[in-house]
């Protein structure tokens, strides 16, 4: 991949990530609850899809 391409891409997931993972513990566990469920949602399609 160019690095033109690369570094914004890398850029956005750091800001993404630094603010995803601000804020209370209660609203960090709530974030973990929703990715976690979004995640086994997604798994539960992709194995009930094969």
């Amino acid at each position: 991949m160019p690095l033109i391409v690369l570094l914004p891409l890398v850029a956005g997931g750091v800001g993404f990530g630094a603010g995803f993972w601000s804020g209370s513990g209660a609203t960090k566990l709530l974030k973990v609850a929703a990715v976690s469920g979004g995640c086994y949602v997604a798994y539960r399609v992709i194995k009930g899809g094969k």
